[in-house]
């Protein structure tokens, strides 16, 4: 009692401070001395209600798996219970080791761990530690709906993306789940897709999946688009001009469905693909429209070269039905072209995204509709180092936020 008095609650201690133990090695004596544990945790949960500390961190380095985890922590949390330390925290924070860090923390907290003491993102001591976003998204993948209510769920993913690149001056390894950049790959049938069912079944609002994945909804120009919608995207590109108008953006459309009419399945929706048809509709070019098409055009060879090796790519894919005829089965092309990016063939979100896909309805993907974006993405990332990142950026800005706003249409009808 005296050493409590004299180390814990000390002169320089405010009455009203939220103190936490930190039984660094918890998991070590409960393997080889579990007695030395319940003395520490029974003194602590035994004082006097006014003299309690706010709760017990412990520390796991990913030497124990999580039966062993999760028996200790309830054993530790029912000494607190029995000593009537019920609103007593007990925090874990674990280290990487052999990739079950993740899972052991969901075990602690199943098992009556009360949080997890942590940084938002993995990077730290050693090899990284278990991450509140990580946690957090797999709660309420798990059904724990009460941190949507708590935690402003929407800008985890980012602070992690960010915290990371200031502590080590780099993006998140690309691999990493959540917040690395191809953890949206799997977008369907994901755990980011449960997110968004589950806030919406239960009636939670503003939850919005394209703002939590940091994928900006944009206005999509097609032969569907009103002059209103064109007029709309002329100004979010390049401000406010005097000569965009309904007018202009009328005749935006009439080159739009005269294109199609003729067979030309031109890009709009990139800057410098809206300044040509801008510019082919009659406007006078400003001069940060010219500067647009004219980098597009610098770099037009190298983008056509790459499409030319996504093409040859197609090719062998197409005949793998034994016509060369430019169309590929749903089934071939997500073989071919889609499987690093979605989970399985079959998943109903998937179908519905090769749906999406499907501009003319006819049960196949044709090359002039992926080559569609594969220009959408040449004229919007010109600095692609090769083929393999062209369909990267293809499929990660370009078709999958398109699939996201097709299934969004889907959803909203059903």
């Amino acid at each position: 009692k005296q050493w409590y008095q004299r180390r814990v609650r000390g002169e320089n201690v405010s009455k009203d401070s939220l103190i936490l133990l930190n039984i660094r090695d918890l998991a070590v004596a409960m393997a080889k001395y579990p007695g030395r544990v319940w003395q520490v945790v029974n003194f602590f949960s035994t004082l006097p209600p006014e003299e309690r500390i706010f709760g017990i961190i412990f520390e796991d380095l990913g030497n124990y798996d999580k039966d062993h985890l999760g028996g200790w922590t309830k054993a530790v949390r029912n000494e607190m219970i029995r000593c009537g330390w019920e609103d007593g925290q007990l925090l874990v924070h674990l280290h990487e080791q052999w990739g079950l860090m993740h899972g052991n923390v969901l075990e602690i907290l199943a098992m009556g761990g009360t949080g997890i003491w942590c940084g938002v993102c993995t990077e730290g001591a050693a090899m990284g530690h278990a991450d509140s976003c990580t946690t957090i998204i797999n709660l309420i993948r798990m059904g724990n709906t009460k941190v949507l209510e708590s935690v402003n769920c929407k800008y985890l993913r980012e602070a992690a993306i960010n915290v990371t690149r200031i502590v080590t001056t780099e993006s998140p390894y690309e691999k990493q789940p959540i917040y690395g950049e191809r953890a949206t790959d799997m977008v369907f049938g994901s755990v980011f897709q449960e997110i968004s069912d589950k806030a919406s079944f239960n009636g939670l609002t503003g939850f919005d999946l394209n703002e939590f994945l940091g994928l900006k909804s944009v206005m999509r120009i097609s032969n569907m688009a009103s002059p209103e919608m064109i007029l709309a995207k002329l100004t979010s590109e390049f401000g406010e001009e005097q000569q965009f108008t309904f007018e202009i953006a009328q005749q935006m459309k009439d080159v739009i469905l005269s294109n199609d009419k003729a067979g030309r399945k031109e890009e709009y929706n990139s800057p410098s693909g809206l300044a040509m048809l801008f510019d082919q509709a009659g406007g006078r070019v400003t001069p940060t429209m010219a500067q647009t098409i004219t980098s597009a055009n610098q770099n037009k060879p190298y983008i056509e070269k790459l499409i030319k090796e996504v093409k040859e790519k197609w090719d062998f894919w197409d005949m793998k039905d034994g016509v060369a005829d430019d169309n590929i089965t749903f089934e071939n092309f997500y073989n071919g072209f889609m499987a690093p990016y979605f989970g399985c063939y079959r998943c109903e979100d998937s179908q519905a995204g090769l749906k999406a896909l499907d501009m003319d309805f006819d049960g196949s993907i044709s090359w002039t509709e992926f080559k569609y974006f594969l220009i959408w993405a040449g004229r919007q990332y010109p600095d692609v180092k090769n083929m393999q990142e062209l369909l990267d950026v293809t499929f990660r800005h370009g078709l999958i936020p398109a699939m996201i706003d097709e299934l969004d249409l889907i959803r909203k009808k059903s």
